[in-house]
């Protein structure tokens, strides 16, 4: 038996891209109430979420007042890809910290990733087994999609 840890699933329950969305108004202010999405899940902080929120908000109004395009701040509001992939970024990272800490010392065998241009790197160690713990491990480095199986004996990732 083992458990199969993948972002894409994951993030398709804890972070979908709908949800995340609601994060910003459609005049690129942040609307808090909208951070209720992560309430229920205790690994995830939802101060870094916010932090990684505000920082990419920042980073719009930037854009827009550098722009100085009418259209701009409507198309960032409407299709906010920049802060979705930021925000579920933030939340595979932070999962895979507490993997690294739930289980220290499990093997687990790296899986393949779901982008569209996956790492080299990472895609020279597919299929091989590693420590939990030691080294870079599957969504490490942000932007990092690739999942792994801890070989033990549950089937449920248990985090804290």
């Amino acid at each position: 038996m083992a458990i199969v840890y993948d972002p894409k699933q994951m993030l398709r329950q804890v972070a979908p891209d709908s949800k995340i969305k609601k994060l910003v108004s459609k005049r690129l202010d942040f609307k808090r109430a909208a951070l209720s999405f992560i309430s229920d899940v205790p690994f995830i902080d939802k101060k870094q979420v916010l932090d990684v929120t505000l920082k990419t908000l920042k980073s719009y109004r930037e854009r827009v007042a550098m722009e100085d395009a009418k259209g701009l701040e409507k198309e960032l509001a409407q299709s906010p890809m920049q802060l979705i992939q930021r925000v579920q970024n933030d939340v595979v990272f932070q999962v895979s910290q507490e993997i690294r800490s739930s289980y220290r010392g499990e093997k687990y065998e790296w899986l393949p990733s779901d982008a569209e241009e996956p790492d080299p790197e990472h895609q020279l160690k597919y299929g091989q087994v590693f420590t939990v713990g030691e080294g870079e491990m599957p969504g490490d480095r942000f932007g990092c999609r690739c999942g792994m199986r801890i070989l033990v004996k549950e089937t449920e990732l248990k985090l804290d």
